[in-house]
């Protein structure tokens, strides 16, 4: 009867020991990608989808999508439930969060005194809702070149100009920023052919694969850091 109490207690510890480890921890400590939680918004949804990334690690908001200016509110949804990204740090505490937003409602549509302090704030909020959190900001995407039918604001220059907006930010914050728009254009300054899913900012399973090897890359270069 004690063996079999002593069996039932050390399983309960170990279910608890699971439940309160941060996102992406477990089996997979050696490599830090594995450790990555993603949140953004349909960009980033859609790596789940065409990215091979575990559901449980790709945050967005309802309908897979968010707009840049809500960023601040009830932007994540997890099963069935809306948060902020506040709050989704504070409760599961992601070892490493790759954030990349500010395309939907934030490029040529906020000045930039106003797309910087939601950036800020979004950092901010992170820091002090989960300290030990690394934190990755990448680049805004670059665009289809046949989205210029559809997006008056969201133009090639308004993602360009945020993106250099998202960098002051990153450096006034020390936050990491990493260049993926450089990646994934071509000489135009637009998505290249083959990284576009459709005809406005969605991107294909290579393109989520040069991103994806982007990260790994800068793991590789900073690993003192990272492991």
């Amino acid at each position: 009867m004690n063996k079999i109490r002593t069996a039932v207690t050390a399983a309960l510890i170990a279910a608890i020991v699971l439940l309160v480890q941060p996102v992406g921890a477990g089996a997979t400590d050696g490599d830090p990608f594995d450790k990555v939680v993603f949140f953004g918004d349909s960009t980033t949804a859609h790596l789940a989808v065409r990215g091979e990334i575990p559901k449980e690690r790709v945050w967005s908001g309802e309908g897979s999508t968010m707009l840049y200016t809500s960023v601040l509110d009830r932007s994540v949804k997890i099963g069935n439930e809306l948060m902020s990204l506040a709050e989704a740090a504070a409760r599961y505490r992601p070892e490493i969060l790759v954030i990349t937003v500010g395309a939907s409602g934030g490029a040529g549509f906020l000045k930039e005194d106003r797309f910087k302090a939601i950036y800020k704030k979004m950092l901010d909020g992170v820091r002090i809702a989960s300290p030990e959190t690394k934190v990755i900001v990448q680049s805004i995407y670059p665009l289809s070149d046949k989205s210029v039918k559809y997006y008056k604001k969201l133009t090639r220059e308004a993602v360009l100009t945020a993106n250099e907006w998202i960098k002051d930010v990153c450096r006034d914050c020390g936050v990491t920023y990493l260049d993926a728009h450089s990646l994934l254009a071509d000489k135009s300054g637009y998505l290249r052919p083959e990284y576009q899913n459709d005809e406005y900012l969605h991107l294909t399973a290579a393109a989520y694969e040069v991103i994806k090897n982007n990260l790994r890359s800068y793991f590789i270069l900073h690993k003192d850091k990272y492991t």
